[in-house]
């Protein structure tokens, strides 16, 4: 990916190394994140990341999604597992916090987000 250098940061930029160090890679549920390559050239910020190859067949070619996954109930097994993981770790989203809850969308609009 590319941005700014002076805009490269934030949960788009830094989403993959911070999943990889709260959750790893869930018991072989989620792809390790082997590398993560910064450069920097006239203003702009390239990062490269290198995952662990995933064994399992794609979901779905497409970013959205054309047709019903008929996933098999095992695949809901491990994604009540992999939430269960989640739930056992510190919360690190700042959306999570008291300051947000019970504000009205219209209130919170005007408001910088964390």
């Amino acid at each position: 990916m590319s941005a700014p250098a002076d805009k490269a940061s934030g949960r788009l930029w830094d989403g993959a190394l911070n999943a990889q160090h709260v959750f790893g890679d869930l018991d072989g549920h989620r792809p390790e994140l082997l590398g993560v390559h910064d450069a920097f050239d006239d203003g702009t910020a390239y990062r490269a990341e290198l995952s662990a190859r995933v064994d399992h067949p794609v979901l779905s070619d497409d970013p959205i999604l054309q047709h019903d996954l008929r996933l098999p109930g095992s695949w809901w097994d491990d994604l009540t597992k992999a939430r269960r993981c989640r739930q056992l770790l510190p919360t690190v989203s700042p959306y999570d916090s008291s300051t947000w809850t019970g504000r009205s969308p219209s209130s919170s609009a005007s408001q910088p987000r964390p």
